[in-house]
């Protein structure tokens, strides 16, 4: 696998932000959804909720406004293994937000 700069991954991952968020934001249904799209590209700001009441607020926001930059910066340069290890830290992060721990934002 290609070795990339971190601004090539910072890059690619702020191209991704807006559809990840557009995504998010559909499964959030205005408070009303199910939040699975939510929990699934952004477990680690979701589960934030849990400090602050159950309530998105803008610590979650930023975190998820700087996850797939961050992301990108963070892997590009590093090859595999920080891919896998990026990966492997977001399953668990997504396993435990569709554990039951945020049962406020199931449907």
């Amino acid at each position: 696998m290609p070795k990339f700069s971190w601004r090539a991954g910072l890059v690619c991952g702020l191209c991704a932000t807006p559809v990840a968020l557009l995504l998010a934001l559909f499964s959030a249904g205005s408070g009303h959804g199910d939040y699975v799209l939510a929990r699934a590209l952004y477990p680690i700001p979701m589960l934030t909720t849990l400090l602050t009441d159950n309530t998105i607020t803008g610590l979650s926001v930023v975190m998820a406004l700087t996850q797939f930059p961050a992301y990108g910066a963070l892997v590009a340069p590093g090859g595999r293994t920080r891919w896998l290890a990026l990966g492997l830290v977001h399953v668990v992060a997504v396993a435990a937000a569709f554990s039951g721990v945020l049962d406020y934002f199931e449907a």
